[in-house]
């Protein structure tokens, strides 16, 4: 087995673990607070990057890394460990898990029209059509637009693609700027601890909601937090040395299958012929969106 193919597997069958431990956070959140959720959630991520960082590849802070560097990996975990899974979290809590994850893979549409507008990176017409398409699967998937605390929970999501977006933005000026200067595993532990321990803390603060946690919460958030947070950083991190940045692009939309297919199985949920639609549309411009990669790559 090629490295290249290996890479394809374990970034897929990530993401079909994540899939799934989104499905079982959609169901203990009916039960439990959505805070305590994140919170937790990021106390086992952190103990889990921390240990595969520091104890299982016995990695060390690297010396003269520049200030504004660590900065810039600061304020990738801000984005995206302390407001982008508080906002998922709140919004999984509010919307149905398939209209979250439909949501979700928005986000490269958005770093393309972010890295237009702050890295004066501009896209091509073909990625623009592609985006359209992508949005006009919205209009598709919705029929009429949310309402109440459905409208609430999508305009939390919709902030939340932003703010990853932002984070994808942040992570390609970092190595525009500090190419190879930081190692991607210490990249990884240090924006889950600085995200991540703002919510810790925030959480040691009242207790009194883990008294209501029964086994299968603590499985749940245990897993969450082992797989969304630690186990999918570092797969990352590895499978972009053998993939294309638009093939994992790609790969990780796969996700939003996976997603449908375990709320149809452990929630009851189903998907109507116009959200099975506007996913395809989705698919279709997200495809068109990452094939100008390919070109420049071949060139």
């Amino acid at each position: 087995m090629t490295l290249r193919t290996r890479s394809i597997i374990q970034l897929v069958l990530t993401m079909l673990l994540v899939a799934l431990v989104t499905v079982l956070a959609k169901k203990s959140l009916q039960k439990i607070d959505a805070l305590s959720f994140v919170w937790l959630q990021m106390l086992f991520g952190i103990l889990a990057i921390a240990i595969y960082t520091f104890v299982i590849r016995k990695l060390r802070f690297p010396r003269n890394i520049p200030f504004k560097a660590w900065l810039i990996v600061v304020a990738m975990g801000i984005c995206n460990f302390l407001i982008v899974k508080t906002l998922f979290i709140l919004a999984l809590k509010i919307l149905p898990v398939n209209t979250h994850a439909y949501i979700i893979n928005f986000v490269g549409i958005v770093t393309m029209l972010l890295s237009s507008l702050l890295l004066k990176e501009k896209p091509t017409w073909l990625q623009i059509i592609g985006a359209l398409i992508a949005i006009f699967g919205v209009q598709v998937y919705f029929q009429v637009i949310p309402e109440g605390n459905q409208l609430t929970g999508l305009l939390l999501l919709v902030a939340a693609v932003f703010f990853l977006a932002l984070t994808n933005i942040l992570m390609r000026l970092l190595h525009l700027v500090y190419p190879e200067k930081l190692s991607s595993h210490i990249v990884s532990c240090v924006a889950v601890f600085s995200g991540g321990i703002p919510l810790v803390l925030f959480g040691l603060t009242d207790l009194s909601p883990l008294q209501q946690l029964s086994s299968f919460d603590w499985g749940v958030i245990v897993a969450n937090g082992i797989i969304a947070i630690a186990l999918t950083m570092n797969v990352f991190n590895l499978v972009m040395k053998h993939l294309r940045a638009f093939e994992a692009s790609i790969l990780a939309s796969s996700g939003l299958i996976f997603t449908a297919i375990f709320s149809i199985i452990l929630l009851g949920d189903s998907l109507t012929l116009n959200q099975i639609v506007g996913i395809v549309l989705l698919f279709v411009g997200i495809i068109m969106v990452q094939l100008q990669d390919k070109k420049k790559l071949k060139n």
